[in-house]
């Protein structure tokens, strides 16, 4: 299989049964679980009484692959739930910083095409456009009483 030799001990049958006696206990070394592994695949092991440990052995190699198939997919997973906290977090910060950073109660006019944003300019513009409106001692009921009425007293 890896084209190392190995030694197998074809003719010591008890040998064999000795070690998958020990592999179903767990008390085998990796090394000789490879072997084992080795012998039991090989064109030496074609007697029906190792079906049952190539059995075994099989299921517990297709545990063993689909564990670290598992592993790599719930490394993504933690990933792709790190890297989208990550991301919100960023923009957490990015709205944060960008509503700390903008100004609060900035007054803003524009005089002939230029801007200025001194805060008493600013009022003293608007103070000088609403001087411009002529002076009314109407009340805004009696503006909205003018304007629904026609509607309440129809004639």
């Amino acid at each position: 299989m890896t084209g190392k030799t190995t030694n197998h001990h074809p003719q010591n049958h008890s040998y064999w049964a000795k070690l998958i006696e020990r592999y179903y206990a767990g008390e085998t070394s990796l090394r000789e679980e490879e072997e084992l592994r080795r012998f039991l695949f090989s064109p030496e092991a074609n007697d029906p009484g190792y079906d049952e440990i190539k059995a075994v052995i099989s299921f517990t190699e297709t545990g063993k692959q689909w564990a670290k198939h598992e592993l790599r997919i719930d490394r993504n997973r933690r990933l792709q739930t790190f890297t989208g906290i990550a991301a919100c977090i960023a923009i957490a910060l990015g709205i944060g910083i960008f509503y700390i950073a903008t100004p609060k109660e900035t007054c803003i006019t524009y005089i002939y095409g230029e801007k200025h944003t001194d805060p008493e300019t600013v009022i003293e513009q608007m103070r000088h456009s609403i001087s411009q409106f002529a002076p009314t001692d109407i009340t805004i009921e009696e503006e909205l009483g003018a304007i629904f009425s026609p509607l309440e007293n129809p004639q």
